[in-house]
């Protein structure tokens, strides 16, 4: 029998590479724990990277302090749904998870115009855990 932690895996896998497969436009995906270490990651096989690993370490763990200090937020505002910050060579997308977790996407061009595609993704696979 699997673990929660091996389940946890599996759907968090199973959403990066859904995530790939769906937006021809993603660059990479991955999910990070609560320190920003990565737990999973997907990247498309024909883009180079930008950034070295140590510097996409390094985002993430700004991302999930951003996160954390949204939360304060949450009475006010509701639970954060995503964060999108675009820059000339790529949009990063910004996801909160269950159990504390960030999923991360870099996707070609200057709008997130999949965004709500990437939201439906994340939406079933937590649901279908």
């Amino acid at each position: 029998m699997a673990s929660t932690a091996d389940t946890q895996m599996d759907s968090e896998g199973k959403l990066c590479s859904m995530i790939m497969e769906a937006n021809q436009y993603a660059r990479y995906a991955a999910v990070c724990d609560r320190e920003g270490k990565i737990l999973w990651h997907s990247r498309r096989n024909n883009v180079e990277h930008l950034l070295t690993e140590e510097e996409t370490i390094d985002s993430l763990k700004r991302a999930v302090e951003s996160w954390h200090a949204r939360d304060s937020l949450t009475n006010k505002l509701g639970k954060g749904k995503y964060a999108v910050v675009g820059y000339d060579n790529l949009t990063r997308i910004t996801i909160p998870l269950q159990n504390d977790h960030l999923l991360l996407v870099t996707v070609e061009g200057k709008k997130p115009q999949y965004l709500g595609d990437i939201v439906k993704i994340v939406d079933y696979v937590q649901q279908n855990k």
